[in-house]
């Protein structure tokens, strides 16, 4: 069976799954090149993953939807308003939120506001294809459950800007059940969430005041936060308060208010002292909600989706919890993971929370299988120098100890924000002045240390990782103290709180950048390098063969490695040197 999962809001996307098995993944702006894309319906990343699996649109048996935006011309006539219904009239092309027809007219039934049959046709579709719409929050929950394995109660929790009435979720897993605690369809029917009580839209708020882009920008607040003082933050907490059955409360009537709400908290405060408030701000808040939920609810693992878990400051302070064993935060947390959890929700809705195959992520490459020859042929249809001689792992690790700006072109694109040795910037980490200089030639503005990434066999010799966050560490979406022993000698990697955001890397997943790192600890000693995502300021990861081409002419880097070779600008001095 072949599940087409589709997303089409902000960072829209699209997935497919075999049965209750992930097999491609692709976020709209990897291909259109314009970030955080999405609010439209025709997405060309719906093709790309069936591209990816090799069928087509007749074979697919279901399609799995958020309530998102669907053409006007699929809606019948009594459901839309009048400016819509013009629309459909004169055949415009326009998108129109299912979600909000649904929450207006108090019905879940997506067949009385579509004309199921004319999407199916208009989508290229069997007649016989089921479409399913997963609520957003689920959703968000469904995709942390796929990919934990643990045997024992789970709490299981999303918070994020807001989707079908809620910015929170709560499940509860115990003896094969899922509970749902708060932040389910009831938001859509009958108890819609206060907006004014959303800490992801506070967040959101405080990096709009420190004139950053909201809903993109928020991490640069997180490494931000550790040069200010949280001024405020006691102040940001008391607008949230949490209840005893772990539900978040505000007296602010709404989103507007409480934007006013901070605004005037954050009048006169520096950028650096606005972001340490709503950082610090936020982990209270986050961490007397989950406290108030394993109070009634005792759990030893957590797992967490939804955009505002992609703080992975506030993952660390989850990993130290009382009582938690291990966490799990789902790498594509944002958005861009709905398409994945929907197809999940479907599976469970459809074949029983029992049929479910739980277990870990390996890893996240999921995009088109570029090989390294793809990239070598490209490289020489375009003039640049292309060295296919043996040896290249070594010569790579050479230039890194020697100072040099590298990329790693591997396989498929990673899924989810992070780049995680598929589209990667190799680069030294023994000297902090790196980050300077890189992010010039990127043209990036950045707060926080670039990302290491270390082998499995040294993890936990170089960063505070155990049991509880080494899971979390394979995917980077958390952060770890730096073992004292080695702050001075990897200071590229090392936040000026003492954290870093590793990554754990074995073998078996990506052998090249595994080598790579082995050959640099063999001639440095230092058991860790630089990754951070390849791509200039403003722009995608990159995803092909040509734009990571495109990149070495424009300067970003030094060099290309994939596997079978390197690629070096033509007119380089140092390139067989």
């Amino acid at each position: 069976m072949y599940i087409l999962g589709i997303h089409t809001g902000h960072d829209a996307g699209a997935c497919l799954f075999e049965d209750d098995k992930l097999i491609a993944f692709c976020k709209e702006e990897r291909l259109n090149r314009i970030k955080n894309d999405g609010g439209f319906f025709d997405l060309r990343s719906v093709d790309e993953v069936l591209r990816i699996a090799g069928i087509t649109r007749r074979q697919v048996d279901v399609a799995a939807f958020t309530r998102m935006k669907f053409p006007v011309s699929c809606f019948r006539n009594g459901v839309l308003p009048l400016r819509d219904l013009r629309r459909k009239v004169f055949s415009q092309q326009r998108d129109r939120s299912l979600g909000s027809l649904m929450m207006r007219n108090k019905s879940l039934d997506a067949d009385a506001f579509l004309d199921i049959p004319k999407l199916r046709r208009q989508m290229g579709l069997r007649t016989d294809v089921t479409m399913y719409f997963a609520n957003h929050h689920r959703a968000h929950v469904m995709s942390s459950l796929r990919y934990c394995d643990w045997p024992g109660d789970t709490l299981l929790v999303s918070c994020d800007g807001g989707g079908d009435a809620a910015q929170y979720s709560a499940y509860m897993l115990a003896d094969q059940q899922l509970q749902l605690i708060w932040g389910g369809e009831e938001t859509l029917l009958e108890e819609p969430q206060n907006s004014g009580a959303s800490i992801g839209l506070a967040y959101a708020f405080a990096t709009s005041a420190c004139g950053f882009k909201p809903n993109r920008h928020e991490g640069k607040l997180t490494g931000l936060a550790a040069f200010g003082e949280p001024k405020v933050a006691d102040q940001i907490v008391a607008l949230f308060p949490v209840d005893e059955q772990g539900r978040i409360h505000s007296t602010l009537a709404d989103n507007k208010a409480l934007h006013k709400a901070l605004a005037a908290l954050f009048d006169g405060l520096s950028n650096q002292d606005i972001a340490a408030s709503i950082q610090i701000g936020t982990e209270r808040v986050i961490q007397r909600w989950l406290e108030a939920l394993l109070k009634r609810h005792p759990a030893k693992y957590i797992a967490m989706s939804g955009g505002v878990f992609s703080n992975v400051r506030l993952n660390q302070l989850v990993a130290e919890l009382p009582g938690i064993e291990e966490v799990f935060i789902f790498p594509a947390m944002g958005d861009e993971g709905l398409p994945v959890g929907a197809c999940i929700d479907y599976w469970v809705a459809s074949k029983g929370l029992a049929s479910l195959t739980r277990d870990r992520l390996d890893n996240l490459y999921f995009g088109w299988p570029y090989t390294g020859e793809d990239l070598l042929s490209a490289g020489e249809r375009s003039g640049f120098h292309v060295v296919r001689e043996p040896g290249y792992v070594e010569k790579t690790a050479q230039l890194l100890a020697d100072n040099w700006v590298g990329a790693i072109f591997y396989g498929a694109m990673e899924m989810g924000p992070r780049a995680l040795g598929a589209r990667t910037i190799l680069a030294s980490p023994a000297q902090r002045e790196v980050n300077d200089s890189i992010n010039k030639r990127l043209q990036r503005t950045e707060f926080m240390p670039f990302a290491p990434y270390v082998l499995d066999i040294d993890a936990d010799r170089v960063y505070e990782i155990d049991r509880r966050n080494r899971y979390a560490c394979r995917f980077m979406t958390i952060t770890t103290k730096v073992k004292p022993e080695w702050v001075a000698k990897i200071p590229a990697v090392v936040h000026v709180d003492g954290t870093a955001r590793p990554q754990i890397i074995e073998r078996h997943s990506n052998p090249l950048y595994y080598d790579i790192l082995s050959a640099f600890k063999e001639r440095t000693g230092l058991p860790t390098l630089v990754n951070t995502s390849f791509n200039a300021h403003e722009e995608p990861i990159i995803n092909t063969p040509e734009e990571a081409l495109q990149a070495l002419a424009d300067n970003r880097i030094d060099f290309l490695v994939c596997d079978g070779g390197m690629i070096f600008p033509a007119t380089t001095q140092r390139a067989s040197g």
